[in-house]
C-alpha cells in the first residue's frame, strides 16, 4: 500500500495473526482522500512480554490485545459481538441466537493463538468460566475452523473473525446474551502527531 509519488509515509504495524477487515476500508479512504501520503503496513514481531517500546520502527499500531507502553495511548477502535462457529449441517443452525447452555453440550475447539486476546476473557465470563472443561486446544485459528467445518466441534469467536470462513464449510450464529467486545485497539504515541497521522486516525475512527 505504498505509492511511489508519496512525500509522507505513515507506518502502521499490525500485531496478531488476524487483520481486522476495517483496515482495508481505512487504507482505501487514505488512498482516495490523501494519495500523497502513503500508508505502509509494517511487520511487528512479538516479544515475550510485549512491553518493549517500539522505538521508531512504526508510527501507529493495531492490535487485538490492549498493550500498555509508557508514552503510548491504547484506544479501543473497532467493536464486534461473539458468535458460534458450527458446521453447515449443524443442528445449532435452528437457533437464531445460540443459547449458552447449548454451547456447553458441544465439543468446543479453541485456538492457542487466540488465548491472550481480550475477547476470550469476555467469553469465559459469559459462561461463568465453564468453557475450559469442554475445550480442545489446537495451535491456530485456521486449524480450529477446519475441525469445525468437518463437524468435530464448534468454536466461539468474534463474528468478524468468522466471516472469512463462511465459504469454507463454516456457518455462524450469534451467541445469545453476549456483550459487545473490542476487536482491535489503536496504539499511538502520547506526543502530538503530525497532520497526516492525525487524519489517518480520524479515518480509522470513522469506520465501524
Amino acid at each position: 500500500m505504498k505509492s511511489s509519488d508519496a512525500s509522507t509515509e505513515i507506518r502502521v504495524a499490525i500485531h496478531g495473526e488476524w487483520v481486522p477487515p476495517q483496515l482495508a476500508d481505512v487504507l482505501a479512504l487514505q488512498r482516495a482522500e490523501e494519495p500523497e501520503t502513503a500508508a505502509t503496513l509494517v511487520g511487528w514481531t512479538a516479544t515475550a512480554s510485549m512491553q518493549e517500546l517500539p522505538g521508531n520502527r512504526f508510527d501507529l499500531a493495531l492490535s487485538t490485545a490492549a498493550w500498555q507502553w509508557p508514552g503510548w495511548e491504547c484506544e479501543p477502535l473497532w467493536h464486534d459481538t461473539l458468535a458460534v462457529a458450527v458446521a453447515k449441517r449443524s443442528h445449532l443452525l435452528a437457533y437464531g441466537e445460540v443459547p449458552c447452555c447449548e454451547v456447553l453440550k458441544q465439543p468446543l475447539i479453541c485456538a492457542q493463538s487466540t488465548t491472550d486476546e481480550p475477547w476470550r476473557a469476555v467469553a469465559q465470563r459469559v459462561f461463568s468460566d465453564q468453557l475450559q472443561r469442554c475445550e480442545q486446544l489446537v495451535d491456530t485459528f485456521d486449524v480450529a475452523m477446519t475441525l469445525v467445518a468437518a463437524g468435530y466441534g464448534i468454536a466461539i469467536a468474534p463474528a468478524a473473525r468468522l466471516a472469512g470462513y463462511l465459504c469454507h464449510g463454516v456457518a455462524a450464529r450469534p451467541l445469545a446474551g453476549a456483550p459487545a467486545i473490542v476487536m482491535a485497539y489503536l496504539l499511538r504515541p502520547c506526543m502530538s502527531l503530525n497532520g497526516p497521522q492525525e487524519r489517518f486516525i480520524q479515518r480509522a475512527r470513522s469506520i465501524s
